[in-house]
């Protein structure tokens, strides 16, 4: 996984950042050791001792970046969100419609997703571990996603754009487990059909459209009733 230097790192409680790129590399070794371990143990079967062990260096080297495993975890998730979030833009580069940019974006998004699968284990571990964290990712998230809606909302139907955002990262978040629990290898020619399947679900919508001059079924009528028959109900005639 690569690493970065956060924005805000240094505000961030319990990390200190590192001060050369040399300490740089000794936390990205450090974080790597403590990934394998999240994901094959889980936060609270893995011990600050496990982490120091995998990553070959001495307990007091850890506590120079973390102050404790909560703050390891911490880092982690946060990272995973600049780090995808660049993968993404990295990948939408050039698109000219919000069409292109979401297929493309979210063919990258299933690719990033499949190839590092223990990303959904500790961000969605964070749920449990820290809440506040685990709100703020996917808020963050969101929030991104609906800036970029509005600044094409000409493509758009008439939706809130708020609640497509969080449609649109559900989609994504569960076509890509797909992947993972059922494709060991996932080729070029399985992730375009993937992808389409999205955008013709986004393009065209789930439900048949009826014929010209045809509506579709409606919910079925109370018993009793038939349509087009008036009835008198509590001194009132309704049209039912």
């Amino acid at each position: 996984m690569e690493y970065v230097f956060l924005n805000n790192m240094a505000l961030i409680k319990g990390i200190n950042p590192p001060k050369s790129s040399l300490g740089f590399e000794k936390m990205s070794k450090i974080c790597d050791a403590a990934e394998a371990l999240f994901d094959k143990n889980g936060f609270y079967g893995t011990s600050i001792t496990d982490i120091c062990k995998l990553a070959k260096i001495a307990v007091g080297t850890f506590y120079i970046y973390f102050q404790d495993k909560a703050s390891i975890y911490n880092y982690l998730v946060r990272n995973y969100y600049v780090v995808i979030k660049n993968y993404l833009r990295k990948h939408i580069q050039g698109c000219k419609t919000r069409y292109e940019a979401e297929r493309e974006g979210i063919k990258a998004f299933i690719r990033f997703g499949h190839e590092h699968p223990q990303c959904y284990k500790i961000i969605w571990g964070s749920s449990h571990i820290d809440p506040a964290l685990f709100e703020e990712y996917y808020t963050q998230f969101a929030q991104s996603y609906i800036l970029a809606l509005k600044k094409y909302d000409a493509e758009l139907t008439d939706i809130d754009c708020t609640t497509a955002a969080w449609c649109l990262m559900g989609i994504a978040n569960f076509v890509c487990l797909r992947t993972i629990f059922t494709h060991k290898r996932l080729t070029e020619k399985r992730l375009d059909f993937l992808t389409g399947e999205v955008m013709k679900l986004l393009s065209n919508g789930l439900f048949r459209r009826p014929p010209p001059g045809e509506s579709l079924p409606g919910p079925p009528l109370p018993e009793g009733c038939q349509a087009g028959v008036s009835r008198r109900r509590a001194g009132r005639l309704v049209k039912v």
